[in-house]
């Protein structure tokens, strides 16, 4: 396929100064003494986007995502290396980029359109569309600086999209526009896919990258660190976001530890941060985690994925049959399925101050692409709590889903074609019935 994006031996530097004059002390001296550091944001990208093809940029806060965009979009100078690309290019960069705060939306349109190379004829047969999927109404008419976020970004949006470009780099800038435009914004970059566009796609949203894209890219430490299948690329992202907040959680969890507890209990205890915990501390949830069919921790899942869902408690007091369950709630805070020991008739049994219990759900994760959350509780059997975490654990069901919904029914339809002969007087079933699984 024809390359429609080069990216090569690209490396930026910026000099970092303790203090102001240090730069004009270093500039009157002619560089005889060095008053800066050298911090690389980017070091040696390689790589080619073959047209009508669609690439992820994905990478932790700090990584050299942004500035590689400003880099291949033109607005900032690479150090080292070159970018070569064919055709128009439209940029959706972070917030507060391209636009004017002074001037109105109008004239803002009109000045991006010139620099995109439009006419003003051009552009003012593009603005009944721009202003139509914008849906920003007479603010339209009105300075930027007076617009929400929500409302620049859907200007932003409108015009770049709206001007047919041969090559279309997004930002992670979608993410502060509500939940009805991401969905149009989603909808209209696959119908850009449709005709062919290059796309380059930043973006925090593992779902979004995955079921947009055909390849990833991730950079860490302003390097090249994977490139290849999205889902290998995310997995890869996901290990070293994981490994960066384990060791963080091990390093608060050694300053905040307490004398409390035996060796063999602290061991087992993990770093939990719920949203809202209760209970009356005579019983102590010291871990939550969701495992997937291997028993790996996990956070990304596909829909129907077998999981489990494992909760370790620590008994303060002496308690005859204690219960522990679970509940998964979705992100607007809908019971999607819970269940406990006592609704399962699994008897746990007397326990003693010092005892640990280990508890597992089982289950298949039979839910709708979403953001779902796990609550996880000990308590009696009139529910009384012991203890009780709202928000101990997050996963994310990725995954095709021939339906709507919370929860993935995994329906099946059947068919049966029925047809009335002119000489008969009862209908006649075809012989072919026909079934297509979901």
């Amino acid at each position: 396929m024809t390359t429609a994006l080069r990216v090569e031996n690209v490396s930026k530097q910026y000099r970092i100064y303790a203090k102001p004059g240090d730069r004009l002390k270093e500039s009157i001296m002619r560089g005889r003494i060095k008053r800066h550091q050298e911090f690389w944001a980017l070091r040696d990208i390689n790589f080619e986007v073959e047209k009508g093809t669609t690439t992820g940029i994905v990478g932790p806060n700090g990584s050299g995502k942004s500035t590689l965009l400003q880099i291949i979009t033109g607005t900032l100078d690479p150090t080292h290396g070159n970018v070569s690309y064919e055709g128009r290019i439209a940029a959706l960069l972070e917030l507060g980029a391209g636009f004017n705060p002074e001037f109105t939306g109008i004239e803002n349109v009109f000045m991006n359109a010139a620099l995109m190379g439009f006419s003003r004829k051009q552009t003012e047969a593009l603005l009944p569309e721009i202003e139509r999927f914008a849906e920003i109404g007479q603010f339209i008419h009105q300075p930027v600086k007076t617009y929400s976020s929500g409302m620049y970004i859907r200007l932003a949006f409108s015009v770049a999209v709206a001007s047919d470009p041969d090559i279309l780099i997004i930002d992670e800038a979608l993410a502060v526009g509500d939940a009805v435009f991401q969905h149009r914004c989603l909808r209209r970059i696959k119908e850009i896919q449709e005709r062919g566009t290059t796309i380059l796609f930043v973006s925090h949203d593992a779902a979004a990258i995955r079921a947009l894209c055909s390849r990833a890219i991730l950079l860490h430490g302003g390097t090249q660190a994977a490139d290849g299948k999205p889902v290998d690329v995310i997995n890869r992202y996901r290990k070293l976001i994981m490994s960066q907040t384990a060791a963080f959680d091990a390093i608060e969890a050694r300053e905040t530890k307490t004398a409390q507890g035996d060796m063999w209990v602290d061991q087992l205890r993990a770093p939990l941060r719920p949203t809202y915990r209760h209970g009356d501390g005579s019983a102590e949830v010291l871990s939550v985690e969701l495992l997937n069919a291997n028993h790996v921790r996990v956070d990304l899942v596909e829909t129907g994925e077998p999981l489990l869902v494992r909760m370790r408690v620590l008994f303060h007091e002496e308690r005859a049959n204690p219960v522990c369950g679970f509940l998964i709630r979705n992100r607007l805070g809908i019971h999607v399925y819970g269940t406990n020991t006592d609704l399962q008739q699994m008897d746990i049994g007397p326990v003693r101050p010092g005892d640990v219990v280990e508890v597992a759900f089982s289950f298949n994760g039979w839910l709708g692409p979403d953001l779902f959350s796990v609550t996880v509780a000990v308590h009696t059997a009139d529910n009384i709590s012991f203890d009780w975490l709202d928000g101990a654990a997050y996963f994310r069901v990725i995954g095709s889903m021939l339906g709507d919904g919370v929860i993935n029914l995994n329906a099946e339809v059947s068919l049966r074609r029925l047809t009335v002969r002119s000489d008969e007087s009862k209908p006649e079933t075809d012989s072919a019935n026909l079934a297509t699984s979901m």
